[in-house]
């Protein structure tokens, strides 16, 4: 149901696209590996450019270009990130906590892009070390790396296996007896 209300195919890989952000870091970085995906047959995306008008102005310019409305859907801020979550196969975002915790309990695989200095950095590192995540670092071949991930089933089904496995979907209850010592 959740498929047909975005106008995507049942069966076919999808992958949840996360490019914009109020600032737009490393927008064109961004929008190099959005391309890659967008070229890519075998997958649908939807993009989501959040608050930033000119990302999805660039996002729906070369989704139309292409000739890919058909398997692209390109979103501005949505509330609906735990549903297209349910449907996708594939996360490609910023490591931030709050979207690496979503990916993570849904048993979602992570291409990481632009993560800032710091926590995200080390946020894309730990993934990246547990094998749940692939980072696209700027130079990187991205078509490369993509058509190794999209090629070998195993590969991203054993990614999947460990975002779920790393997943801690009783944290909050856990916390809350840490807080209360029981």
């Amino acid at each position: 149901e959740i498929l047909k209300n975005f106008g995507l195919i049942p069966g076919k890989k999808t992958v949840l696209f996360f490019g914009g952000g109020e600032l737009g870091l490393g927008k064109t970085h961004t929008f190099d590996i959005f391309k890659s995906f967008v070229k890519n047959d075998n997958i649908q995306l939807v993009a989501i450019s959040g608050k930033n008008p000119k990302m999805k102005e660039h996002f729906e310019d070369f989704v139309d270009e292409m000739g890919k409305s058909s398997s692209v859907k390109v979103l501005e801020y949505t509330d609906k990130v735990a549903q297209l979550m349910s449907i996708s196969d594939l996360v490609v975002t910023k490591p931030g906590g709050l979207t690496t915790t979503e990916s993570l309990a849904s048993g979602l695989p992570i291409v990481i892009i632009n993560p800032i200095p710091g926590q995200e950095e080390e946020n894309a590192e730990f993934l990246e070390e547990n094998k749940v995540a692939i980072w696209i670092k700027k130079g990187d071949n991205i078509e490369k790396i993509l058509k190794d991930l999209f090629s070998d089933p195993g590969k991203m089904q054993a990614m999947k296996v460990r975002a779920r496995l790393m997943a801690k979907k009783n944290s909050t209850r856990d916390i809350c007896k840490i807080l209360l010592n029981n």
